[in-house]
């Protein structure tokens, strides 16, 4: 398999609306409860405001001209208090790689591209967060190298 990964631009948008939709199932899967059947978490219109909209940035893997994997991220920084010290960060809102390219290096190209940006921006770490049933994904960012930050517990009623 022959990829780049690049800044996407707002000919992507369908493509990372499309995407997406695996997400809106993985998710769904997992918390039915929660989630929405077959949401979209973005549809072509955000997700062209979102490329373009400079608070978050968008990665795509691309094959042959088609995107076959996308990257959401965020930088986020906090001033000191009397509480935190103050650091700077790149979050990780959304990793999704489509079905036929997953296992083939692309999240890995795509994370490894993400801790490049963090680097060159100044930040000290890279987070996301996982819903506890995805264990698919649990693995890959383990095997990445991250570490558990924290757990968020909850008692349905």
């Amino acid at each position: 398999m022959s990829f780049i990964i690049r800044k996407a631009n707002e000919n992507d948008a369908k493509a990372v609306a499309d995407l997406l939709v695996s997400v809106g199932e993985v998710h769904w899967r997992g918390r039915p409860d929660i989630y929405q059947a077959h949401m979209k978490k973005h549809d072509e219109c955000s997700a062209r405001a979102l490329i373009l909209g400079g608070e978050y940035g968008v990665l795509v893997a691309e094959e042959n001209g088609v995107v076959i994997g996308e990257l959401i991220y965020k930088i986020t920084a906090r001033e000191a208090d009397a509480f935190y010290k103050a650091r700077k960060w790149l979050y990780i809102d959304d990793l999704c790689v489509c079905e036929e390219a997953r296992g083939s290096g692309v999240a890995v190209a795509l994370q490894e591209e993400a801790e490049r940006i963090a680097r060159e921006e100044g930040c000290d770490a890279l987070e996301l967060n996982c819903w506890a049933f995805n264990t698919r994904a649990e693995k890959f960012y383990e095997k990445m190298g991250y570490v558990r930050q924290k757990s968020e517990y909850e008692k349905i009623l």
